[in-house]
């Protein structure tokens, strides 16, 4: 409560001084509390310039999507700019690779929690058992591991499913975002 209340203070001051500041931080709540802008460094690189909102949304990076926020990594298949195989089920994404995708080739799905939902097990659907339950208050986040050993994590209401139940995992259409295999 004091480090929220002081960044919250800071940033008050910052704004009725009308100065530009520069913080420094490896905290991502810091920066997304303080920053109008973040520019996120890898190894003294700039991977992403841009708002909090942006760099969750839109990474830049396979790196920026791993980095903010959560998020599980699976492999899966590129199909398009806007899909993509995961196991044999085909999910909506957003293509975050340099250049257009290649049909057919290996990719990196980094998955936000939000960007997934427990529903019923069913042919149509992956499918796999909830290994943990993690109660957040409003949200709890499941960790599911299919059959294949890939793990993702699935935000949901704390009642949706309790440990060792089978659950289907959708794709909620946002919050998928697909890479080159190498990137």
């Amino acid at each position: 409560a004091l480090r929220e209340r002081t960044r919250r203070e800071l940033r008050a001051l910052v704004h009725r001084l009308g100065i530009t500041a520069v913080v420094v931080t490896h905290e991502q709540e810091d920066a997304f509390d303080l920053g109008d802008r973040i520019a996120l460094l890898r190894q003294g690189r700039l991977e992403q310039l841009g708002t909090a909102d942006e760099l969750y949304a839109t990474p830049a990076t396979a790196f920026v999507a791993a980095f903010i926020g959560r998020a599980s990594e699976v492999p899966a298949t590129i199909l398009s700019d806007r899909e993509a195989r995961v196991e044999s089920f085909t999910w909506p994404i957003r293509w975050g690779g340099p250049g257009a995708p290649v049909s057919g080739a290996p990719g990196r799905l980094l998955a936000r929690p939000e960007g997934l939902r427990l529903a019923e097990a069913a042919a149509s659907r992956l499918a796999g058992v909830v290994t943990g339950r993690r109660f957040t208050g409003a949200v709890a986040y499941f960790s599911v591991e299919t059959s294949t050993r890939l793990s993702f994590e699935i935000a949901g209401s704390p009642g949706a499913a309790r440990e060792g139940d089978t659950v289907g995992i959708e794709s909620e259409g946002a919050g998928l975002h697909l890479f080159p295999a190498a990137g």
